[in-house]
């Protein structure tokens, strides 16, 4: 039950950070064809992955390391995705 705790502090952090970066909270629509990174996509997914992975592998899960993950996912998604990930063409111009 302490588990669901700290994925939901993870959820959070992660959200609190990624609007102290100024994410937008919702993707540019419309959303399925969106590639706009937001605070619910992928942010969020990101944290609740990454925290999943340390409590599957039972390295040390606790608040501490919720809280370090959800930074950590809005950081991430801020910074370091677009480059890691480059944004499809449109294929528009033409």
């Amino acid at each position: 039950m302490m588990s669901y705790i700290f994925y939901i502090i993870a959820i959070v952090s992660a959200a609190m950070v990624g609007f102290l970066l100024r994410l937008p909270l919702l993707p540019e629509r419309p959303m399925r064809q969106s590639w706009t990174i937001s605070i619910v996509f992928p942010t969020i997914i990101i944290a609740v992955s990454l925290y999943a992975m340390f409590d599957y592998f039972k390295i040390y899960n606790g608040i501490y390391t919720a809280i370090i993950i959800g930074v950590f996912a809005a950081v991430f998604c801020r910074y370091l995705l677009e480059k890691l990930v480059p944004i499809p063409d449109r294929g528009d111009s033409q």
